[in-house]
């Protein structure tokens, strides 16, 4: 007698189903894991945090509630930005399967990490809008997905802010900024986003008047800085960013704290 296997959406209903009450394995230790992620809480907690960072660009600094000198002297565009981890092993393992291995789960355990760590700093001053780093046209059919975006969507529905991914488009094809110094990301990232109601006039601006960037890694904030510029020249008023982790060029001079507490 041959046996047939079970129509598709039948497999993903029991795989989802039995999976609720087995569990799964934590993807960095293999320990058996039943949370709403697949990361046992032992490895979540040696994850590489940064404890302290200034308030406003999101380098970590050694002390908390400091804006740092850079800052104070040539404020970025954006008015704070949070980064919950160092680029660091194991963190640098979850983004870089997530963007070059395809492994959309892990979007699932970085925006639940995101999204618990926000769920704290953001109740009396909640965004209007979710905008995910948007990826040039070709990038995103090579890729088949944007990262950032798949992360936002996890934080969006926890914390039932909308996504707007339609605002703005990356028009230009650049060289990835990973492979750039700091004066090269600033030039290789100026002028490739646009509002998309340029493009059509009798599409009217939202009123949105706070929103918020997500990215995956945040280096020297040329990227964000630039999609905070052209958002702050349509009017939204404060702009801010999340991202899961900060990384710093080979080479960039420490940051300098300030005595100035924005706390």
């Amino acid at each position: 007698k041959i046996i047939y296997p079970p129509p598709l959406f039948l497999h993903i209903f029991m795989v989802s189903f039995l999976g609720s009450f087995i569990g799964s394995s934590c993807v960095l230790c293999g320990s058996h894991v039943q949370r709403e992620i697949s990361l046992c809480h032992a490895c979540e907690a040696d994850l590489p945090r940064i404890e302290h960072a200034c308030q406003q660009c999101g380098i970590p600094l050694e002390a908390s509630s400091l804006i740092c000198g850079q800052c104070l002297k040539s404020p970025p565009a954006f008015d704070y930005s949070l980064s919950l981890y160092h680029y660091e092993t194991p963190i640098d393992y979850l983004i870089s399967e997530l963007k070059f291995n395809k492994k959309l789960a892990y979007a699932e355990i970085l925006g639940f990490l995101l999204k618990t760590k926000l769920s704290l700093h953001q109740e009396n001053d909640r965004p209007d809008a979710i905008i995910p780093v948007p990826l040039h046209t070709k990038r995103l059919v090579k890729r088949g997905f944007n990262q950032s975006h798949e992360i936002a969507k996890v934080v969006a529905k926890s914390n039932n802010i909308p996504i707007d991914y339609r605002l703005i488009t990356r028009h230009k094809a650049t060289r990835a900024q990973s492979e750039l110094d700091v004066v090269q990301r600033k030039k290789n990232i100026k002028g490739c986003f646009q509002l998309n109601h340029h493009k059509n006039p009798k599409e009217m601006m939202p009123a949105y008047s706070h929103v918020v960037i997500i990215d995956d890694v945040v280096t020297t904030g040329a990227t964000s800085n630039e999609l905070a510029t052209i958002l702050k020249q349509s009017g939204i008023k404060k702009v801010g960013v999340w991202s899961l982790a900060r990384a710093i060029l080979h080479g960039s001079p420490a940051p300098k704290l300030s005595t100035i507490d924005k706390a």
